[in-house]
């Protein structure tokens, strides 16, 4: 009879995460915790720039994590810009997790996609706001 590896795991808590391409913590041991991001975990090739892909809610992805791994994480990263900032964190239960993205939704995080409509300098042929720069 093959043996058998089993690991007790804790309740898990469902991180939300609102990195555009979520990230990844090398816990101990080697092995890998990937929280997935606001684009989702699989991209179409004809999802458009800054649309939300699946496993995301309110512009956050939302990755189910191990308890003891979650409190691994927050004890070495927490004190990174993206936990400090809000953009990564852990809810009780799924409903207060989803009202705390949505009061986070319209948060910026910078890695937003790019609207060249806020941006009229790129339509001028020399790249300035009114194309009128002079040349030297």
């Amino acid at each position: 009879m093959p043996e058998v590896n089993e690991t007790k795991m804790s309740k898990p808590v469902k991180v939300f995460c609102k990195l555009p391409h979520g990230i990844r913590y090398v816990m101990p041991g080697g092995r890998e915790v990937r929280l997935v991001g606001y684009y989702g975990d699989e991209r179409s090739d004809l999802q458009v720039t800054d649309m939300p892909g699946r496993h995301a809610v309110m512009g956050h992805g939302v990755t189910p994590v191990d308890a003891e791994d979650w409190a691994w994480i927050v004890e070495k990263h927490g004190k990174s810009a993206a936990h400090v900032n809000g953009f990564i964190f852990a809810a009780k239960d799924e409903k207060s997790g989803e009202a705390e993205a949505r009061e986070k939704e319209v948060e910026k995080t910078g890695f937003e996609g790019y609207d060249p409509t806020k941006h009229p300098e790129d339509k001028s042929p020399d790249g300035s706001a009114k194309g009128d720069a002079v040349a030297l």
